[in-house]
């Protein structure tokens, strides 16, 4: 996917979530590398939009069904995988990060995508460190503040959870 399809898509499925009834404002934090293509000008391509969820949990089992079904219809249309709209990679990380508010990047029907601070992709990068986070790393720490390691030390503090820092320095290092 390129910059100018992720928001086609994420519009799609603002219509099909009208379309299935859905009034109330269901919130998702956009990152991955859709943020990193949007937001921080990343030149590349991605698989799928990933998203973590800014709903406490009864909206969220509300419009999960909504969510599924809208997602299915935008894939169906524009023949794109059945996981383009990645919404799992929370599940995962759900005891290893804390979640930013975020700010109200674009609103697509009831579909409002909110995106975090720089800082926190760049978090995120760091945590998933695979070859692609490690270019996104490049490219997204001059966009920050960080300039010292004492900088970026606390950073990771903010949005890593004490135990999680303690695995991944462990697993870093072996």
């Amino acid at each position: 996917m390129q910059a100018q399809e992720i928001e086609q898509y994420l519009s799609q499925l603002g219509q099909e979530l009208v379309n299935l009834g859905v009034q109330r404002p269901l919130r998702v934090l956009l990152i991955g590398g859709a943020y990193m293509m949007l937001l921080a000008h990343a030149p590349r391509s991605t698989d799928d939009i990933d998203i973590f969820w800014l709903e406490d949990e009864e909206t969220l089992q509300e419009a999960l069904r909504a969510l599924r079904d809208g997602a299915h219809t935008v894939a169906e249309k524009n023949a794109l995988g059945p996981n383009w709209l990645n919404y799992l990679t929370q599940l995962l990380m759900y005891d290893q990060i804390l979640l930013p508010k975020g700010t109200l990047w674009r609103r697509y029907g009831p579909l409002h995508i909110y995106v975090p601070p720089k800082g926190y992709m760049l978090v995120l990068k760091i945590l998933a460190w695979r070859e692609k986070d490690i270019d996104d790393c490049k490219l997204l720490l001059p966009q920050t503040k960080v300039k010292t390691r004492q900088q970026a030390l606390r950073l990771l503090e903010r949005y890593i959870l004490p135990n999680a820092r303690t695995q991944n320095a462990e697993r870093r290092t072996d």
